[in-house]
């Protein structure tokens, strides 16, 4: 499967560093993407371990051919050593305490996509002209919408939308949330972090992909309009497109 992919950070207008990490292997296939959280620029630490833990343990994967089921358990014990690892720094270092991070995970194996979240970074889908969220914020906002004691309508300014339910590294153990799909060509997918989910409407997110020429563009004008809107936190998107 062939994959033109684009990816993009900004440290937007309020933060004084940027905990959002993003990275790729075209020949892997893999696309990763992590909101750091923490003070003293441990949330830096937290999502730079964490992607960089997950490439590492892919990558060596890789040298061997697995079925798509292997490949999820693959997947399933890199994401527990990150957490694993990041949890420990946090219980050793005083700086370090309390450390956590998102992820988001792409990886491409034959005609099947595996993903994997935890936290409340997203993956969508364009499809045909039909924007799809892939996955599901583990959010205190989700789980009060989920229960009723949250109405739609005042979500997006809930005070608390950005407390987290499950992290890498703030436990012992995480479950991630997996997930699979059959790209068609022409699908566009893309990781973001929060800071462009909660500065722009899905509706807005479509138009702007949908009207740029290239994935680049796309980043870039994603990105402008977050910070047009607030810029109130790190803003990161991960652009794939199956050709």
């Amino acid at each position: 499967m062939k994959i033109e992919s684009y990816g993009a950070t900004d440290i937007g207008l309020v933060r004084l560093n940027n905990e959002d990490v993003w990275a790729q292997m075209p020949r892997e296939q893999l696309y990763i993407l992590a909101d750091g959280m923490g003070g003293h620029k441990a949330g830096e630490v937290a999502a730079n371990e964490t992607v960089m833990i997950i490439c590492r343990e892919i990558k060596t994967a890789a040298q061997r051919r697995h079925e798509i089921e292997q490949w999820r358990e693959i997947l399933t014990e890199a994401i527990q050593k990150a957490n694993s690892h990041v949890h420990t720094l946090g219980t050793k270092d005083r700086n370090l305490s309390g450390m956590g991070t998102t992820l988001c995970v792409i990886l491409i194996i034959g005609n099947t996509m595996l993903f994997a979240h935890v936290g409340d970074s997203r993956i969508y889908r364009i499809r045909k002209g039909r924007l799809l969220q892939m996955t599901h914020d583990h959010s205190l906002k989700e789980e009060l919408l989920a229960s009723g004691e949250l109405d739609e309508s005042l979500a997006r300014n809930f005070p608390y939308k950005n407390v987290l339910t499950r992290a890498v590294g703030t436990q012992r153990q995480v479950t991630a949330d997996f997930g699979t799909d059959h790209p068609e060509v022409g699908d566009i997918y893309f990781l973001c972090s929060d800071g462009l989910t909660d500065a722009l409407p899905d509706p807005q997110i479509q138009d702007i992909i949908d009207a740029s020429d290239t994935l680049e563009a796309a980043a870039a004008m994603l990105i402008l309009e977050a910070k047009k809107n607030g810029g109130n936190d790190n803003i990161t998107v991960l652009l794939l497109k199956i050709i």
